[in-house]
């Protein structure tokens, strides 16, 4: 059971790796034919840089990826709070 996990883990890596790669590659093609804002397609790779940091500090790839996960949560909960209170704001 041990080996079909480690089988899975690296099938879902090569998945994400191959996903990742596609995304950049067709966001670039998109902002070389200027179908897309470049603002837009930098924002995808903040996932990134947040992994890289926390993989940097706590040296553990689950420890970062978790680190990530809650790092994005919270983004996510400020990004909702900013624009609901925006809403909110201009409806005065």
């Amino acid at each position: 059971m041990e080996a079909f996990s480690q089988i899975a883990l690296i099938f879902t890596i090569g998945l994400l790796g191959i996903s990742i790669l596609g995304i950049t590659v067709f966001g670039l093609k998109n902002i070389f034919s200027q179908k897309h804002k470049l603002s837009a397609i930098v924002f995808f790779f903040i996932p990134v840089i947040i992994f890289a940091i926390a993989y940097l500090v706590t040296g553990f790839v689950g420890i970062a990826a978790i680190n990530t996960l809650l790092a994005m949560i919270a983004l996510m909960f400020l990004g909702i709070l900013v624009s609901g209170s925006r809403s909110l704001i201009s409806n005065f």
